[in-house]
């Protein structure tokens, strides 16, 4: 049985195994359906994909394949028989290589690695590593670099969404989207290289501001606006729209960063997920409810930002988790009396609790009266004026907008002592990581 591409719907399929490609047919003499090159699987391994049994998964970096054999013997089997011909194959390269060159072929962490880099400053942490300015010393470009422990990673269960950051970093080009320029590995880390973006975290400025004006928080959400259309029209679910995850460029515009959570293959309005993930403040109802989800979810935690900006803290923040959570079921949205009346209609449509009536079509939400007189076109092409610039005098050497409690501490990349991460079979789970961008950066 296979999941389909765009309806999700599972078929029986006739698979063949040939020459380093995966075929699959209606039937055993019928004509193709697909074909799924060997060379280009990420990862082979079996899965607990929406509970279904026997189930095992290929993922490329266009898409992941969900496959359920017929028992689970028949499963081990086709996991096996794609693992060695994967590995026929890039020994194969190998060989091929070294065969036309005369030398030995390079290891995969050779292509780019940390040697090409110096280290600068720490600009942000999260949960699995931090973020790092670095210099790339043949070129004197500036960058951040995000350092992901693959032990940690591995530890938590969040091998598929690292991989699905890369493909979604790697495969959407966007003026509100953080570019990815290389990644790589090392046997304890994973290492994404993006843009520097150097007017520091959207948090950063409005722990500073404690609010913003109408203005600059209608500028700033009508740019998040592009960005997340363009995610959801490319069928990722965000799920962690947050001050944090808002950069500002030093010109003024918003880039939007940080898919480590992000769910990919949502294509139609109908698709749908369940993992309980997020910030607690951003999450809308229906996660907290255990239900199924759809995009809706971001225009909740973006009605969540919005209210943020305009009046300094999300709508119904709470210091206790739990109750901040039974707030967001329960509690009233209460406005402050010198909110506009446009905003709070606004608010009111996005943070509806039940997703079905929640104003969640990115059109009429451009359309709102909130965001009248409003050139959507200018806006997308960074054609309006941001009514802010944050200060970036000194340039990348004095990295003014990020905490001062990051800035101030050594940039280091740790090494895991643990032997366990350098058996094959742990490695194997992050076969062909590395990346060069070699165009599509978008001002």
């Amino acid at each position: 049985m296979k999941e389909g591409d765009k309806f999700k719907t599972w078929k029986k399929r006739w698979c063949v195994l040939k020459s380093g490609t995966m075929m699959y047919l209606k039937k055993q003499n019928g004509s193709e359906l697909g074909i799924i090159n060997v060379s280009s699987i990420i990862t082979i391994r079996v899965s607990q994909y929406k509970n279904k049994k026997h189930c095992f998964e290929l993922c490329t970096p266009g898409r992941t394949y969900f496959m359920c054999a017929n028992d689970d013997a028949d499963r081990e089997g086709w996991v096996d028989a794609l693992n060695a011909a994967k590995k026929r194959l890039e020994a194969g390269t190998k060989k091929n290589l070294a065969s036309s060159t005369g030398v030995a072929s390079a290891n995969e962490e050779d292509k780019i690695s940390m040697k090409d880099f110096d280290l600068k400053y720490v600009i942000g942490k999260g949960s699995f590593g931090k973020v790092m300015q670095v210099q790339k010393k043949d070129n004197g470009k500036i960058y951040a670099m995000k350092v992901l422990n693959k032990k940690a990673i591995m530890d938590k269960g969040e091998l598929v969404h690292t991989l699905a950051e890369k493909r979604i970093l790697q495969g959407l080009v966007h003026p509100f989207l953080v570019n990815l320029i290389y990644a790589f590995q090392t046997k304890d880390q994973l290492f994404f290289v993006m843009d520097y973006i150097d007017g520091g975290e959207l948090f950063f400025h409005l722990q500073k501001e404690e609010k913003f004006s109408n203005e600059r928080t209608r500028f700033y959400c009508a740019e998040i606006i592009c960005g997340l259309e363009y995610l959801h029209n490319s069928g990722v679910l965000y799920r962690d729209l947050k001050p944090e995850n808002i950069l500002l460029t030093g010109d003024g515009h918003i880039c939007m960063t940080d898919f480590g959570i992000s769910k990919e293959g949502l294509v139609s309005e109908s698709d749908r997920t369940g993992t309980f993930c997020g910030t607690p403040e951003y999450l809308a109802p229906e996660i907290l409810q255990g239900l199924k989800y759809g995009k809706a979810v971001d225009w909740w935690s973006f009605g969540t930002l919005m209210y943020e900006m305009l009046t300094g803290l999300p709508p119904f923040y709470s210091q206790d988790v739990q109750e901040m959570y039974n707030k967001i079921m329960n509690d009233k949205l209460v406005f402050p009396p010198q909110m506009s009346e446009e905003a709070k209609s606004l608010l009111i449509a996005l943070l509806e609790r039940n997703p079905d009536k929640r104003l969640q079509d990115a059109k009429n939400i451009k359309a709102h009266p909130y965001f009248a007189g409003i050139d959507w076109g200018k806006i997308a092409r960074k054609e309006v004026d941001p009514p802010f610039l944050p200060d970036t005098s000194g340039g990348a050497e004095t990295p003014k907008n990020f905490d001062p409690d990051f800035i101030n501490e050594t940039p280091t990349v740790a090494v895991d002592r643990d032997e366990s991460i350098t058996s094959s079979t742990f490695q194997d789970n992050f076969v062909g990581f590395t990346y060069v961008n070699t165009g599509g950066h978008l001002a």
